[in-house]
């Protein structure tokens, strides 16, 4: 019987401290004030910066959540590529089924390459220009075979130093 009111007694007191003091918040107020106001910004879906535009997500979401916006100026990302657009997800038709994601050459929707899940893997700390600065390298068989597929203006992109063009 001691040991049952002394459980109720230590019940009691932690919950007021709780309560008064708030002494275990795991929020902060900003963003406890937020949610009780409605005003919570929705979480970053597309790294613009890492994006290169290939509208794949467009193309494959399936309830037509995502909408490319043309760029005010083009980026270019390589020689011989110029991204003018991003794509833009309207939360509101999103099912979060991640084909989006999934069919991104760069995972630059919804995070990083293989996560469980998507959206909790934050933010990502490269740039586009650092993934693309090591250049792809292939064996001069390979080169060859491509060479016949690929345009010469960007054949470069896979040619190793000192190897001739065929």
């Amino acid at each position: 019987m001691i040991t049952f009111l002394r459980l109720m007694l230590t019940g009691a007191y932690r919950n007021i401290v709780r309560v008064l003091v708030k002494g275990d918040r795991a929020t902060s107020m900003d963003l406890r004030n937020s949610v009780l106001n409605l005003s919570v910004p929705p979480t970053p879906t597309v790294l613009d910066e890492m994006c290169i535009g290939c509208s794949g997500c467009f193309h494959v979401c399936p309830t037509k959540a995502i909408s490319m916006v043309k760029l005010n100026t083009p980026v270019i990302i390589i020689e011989g590529y110029v991204k003018d657009q991003v794509p833009r997800i309207d939360l509101m038709k999103c099912i979060f089924c991640l084909n989006c994601h999934d069919t991104c050459p760069i995972y630059s929707v919804f995070g990083e390459a293989a996560p469980i899940h998507a959206r909790d893997v934050g933010m990502p700390h490269m740039i586009l220009k650092e993934v693309l600065k090591k250049p792809v390298m292939a064996p001069p068989e390979t080169i060859q075979a491509l060479s016949k597929l690929i345009p010469p203006s960007s054949l470069s992109l896979i040619q190793r130093e000192g190897v001739t063009k065929p």
